[in-house]
C-alpha cells in the first residue's frame, strides 16, 4: 500500500509541494492522481536526483511521470513484450514478383 504525503508532513519538507503540484497542473496538465506517485518518485534512485529547488523538483518529476505514463522507465526491461529470439518478425516479408519478365533470368 502507498503512503501518500499528508499536508503536515508537506509543512516539514524543504520543498513547496502545493507550488510543485500547482506548477505540474497548470503547465504540464497533470492532475491531482500525481499525489499517489510522490512517494514512488521521491524512493526511485534513478529519477530523484536529490533536487536543489522546486523548479529541479518538477522537472525531474515530470520526466518521471511521463515516463510511467508510457510505461519505459529508465533500466527496465518491458516484461510485456513476449519476443523470443527467432520467433519475431521485423516488419512486411517482400517477396519476388512471379511476373514472366522474372522467370527469364
Amino acid at each position: 500500500m502507498m503512503n501518500i504525503k499528508r499536508f503536515f508532513e508537506w509543512n516539514d519538507s524543504i520543498f513547496d509541494y502545493e507550488r510543485i503540484l500547482r506548477i505540474l497542473k497548470n503547465t504540464y496538465g497533470w492532475g491531482d492522481g500525481i499525489l499517489t506517485s510522490i512517494d514512488e518518485f521521491e524512493s526511485n534512485q534513478e529519477y530523484f536526483l536529490n533536487p536543489q529547488d522546486d523548479d529541479q523538483y518538477i522537472e525531474q518529476f515530470h520526466i518521471y511521470l511521463t515516463d510511467k505514463k508510457l510505461n519505459r522507465f529508465r533500466n527496465m526491461f518491458n516484461n510485456n513484450l513476449n519476443l523470443r529470439l527467432g520467433e519475431w518478425k521485423t516488419g512486411f516479408q517482400v517477396k519476388n514478383p512471379t511476373s514472366i519478365y522474372n522467370k527469364l533470368y
